[in-house]
């Protein structure tokens, strides 16, 4: 995968750690009011405080796949996508302990229906290799200025050459939306427990690119 993708006046880079604390910014200015972080944290202010936390740890965990893309509009980080490659898992192993540890930064409860939101994706996370999109993000202050679709397709477009599948689970209808328009569909529906909110597992199959051929292995 390439390491950046440039537009008029649009930038994609490779998040590493010196851009770490940007991307967990946008992050978190964009789940904020997410209906699944809702659910998580009922207390705004307690969202606030710990989602920064929270995203520079899964940020950190992930780190080693080198598939997580930032997106800058005239200099200030707008977007953030964080991919996982198929067929391994989002977090390795050897990575977990730290994760955990900060996890630590949520209380019980959130802590809880944290570990039940991970569980029901889990158990519905199809066992075909697929490109993983773990999140997406826009800050509110760039949001319909089509960031988040230049994140997708500098993916997907590989994704199509490769002749690979992708796959997400959107947390929200308006998300929902974003992805059909990109050739994903709701394969599908997650209800989380105690009342939580509908998250929809969609899945992309990929389009051959005129003229091209896949590997052989499809």
């Amino acid at each position: 995968m390439s390491t950046t993708t440039r537009f008029p006046v649009r930038s994609i880079e490779r998040i590493d750690a010196f851009v770490r604390a940007e991307a967990a910014t946008v992050l978190t200015a964009a789940f904020l009011d997410d209906p699944v972080f809702t659910w998580m944290e009922p207390d705004r202010a307690a969202r606030a405080d710990t989602l920064p936390v929270l995203f520079d740890a899964f940020l950190a965990a992930q780190a080693r796949h080198r598939t997580a893309d930032l997106a800058r509009v005239d200099g200030p980080a707008a977007g953030v996508a964080l991919w996982v490659p198929p067929g391994v898992a989002a977090v390795h192993a050897d990575d977990e302990p730290e994760l955990e540890a900060r996890l630590g930064v949520l209380g019980p409860a959130a802590l809880a229906r944290m570990g039940a939101c991970s569980e029901a994706f889990a158990a519905v996370h199809p066992a075909e290799p697929a490109w993983y999109l773990n999140f997406l993000a826009v800050a509110p202050s760039h949001q319909g200025r089509g960031i988040g679709s230049a994140l997708l397709r500098s993916v997907l477009a590989q994704c199509d050459v490769g002749g690979e599948a992708a796959y997400l689970e959107a947390t929200s209808e308006r998300n929902r939306a974003l992805y059909e328009r990109h050739g994903f569909r709701l394969i599908r529906e997650i209800p989380l427990p105690d009342g939580g909110p509908t998250s929809y597992a969609m899945w992309r199959d990929p389009i051959m690119p005129p003229g091209h051929a896949w590997p052989q292995q499809r």
